[in-house]
């Protein structure tokens, strides 16, 4: 005589919350116009601000640099020259994280924005103080 297999899950404890669906519908296709917009914007901002950063350093020699951007490590020109390279990475990672594991687009959107902001704004308070 066998027994019977046992119940799989246990019936004691909380149930598990149903999954959230997944997005889909306008909302999701204005989600991704509206994030590879920003993307293309915040790719040509990064571009345009680390070929800026390849020549602020010519001002170092002059008056016109200023006292940290002019150190003679070098370091805050790196900081200037790849933050808004790695807050892009940074931002995308955010933003991809938020969807796929949280399944919050908009919110994970806006974090992302906030974090890509980061980069910019510190090169441009590296150089001009």
């Amino acid at each position: 005589m066998s027994l019977p297999p046992p119940v799989y899950p246990p019936s004691y404890g909380p149930a598990l919350p149903p999954p959230r669906p997944a997005p889909s519908g306008p909302a999701w296709v204005g989600f991704a116009v509206l994030a590879g917009l920003l993307l293309a914007a915040a790719v040509a901002v990064t571009g345009l601000l680390f070929f800026g950063m390849l020549f602020a350093g010519d001002s170092c020699g002059t008056s016109a640099g200023t006292g940290r951007f002019c150190d003679d490590s070098g370091a805050w020109m790196l900081v200037a020259m790849f933050g808004p390279t790695v807050t892009l990475l940074a931002a995308v990672v955010t933003v991809v994280l938020g969807v796929v594991w949280a399944r919050r687009p908009w919110t994970s959107l806006a974090l992302g924005t906030l974090v890509y902001a980061t980069g910019p704004a510190v090169a441009l308070f590296t150089v001009f103080g």
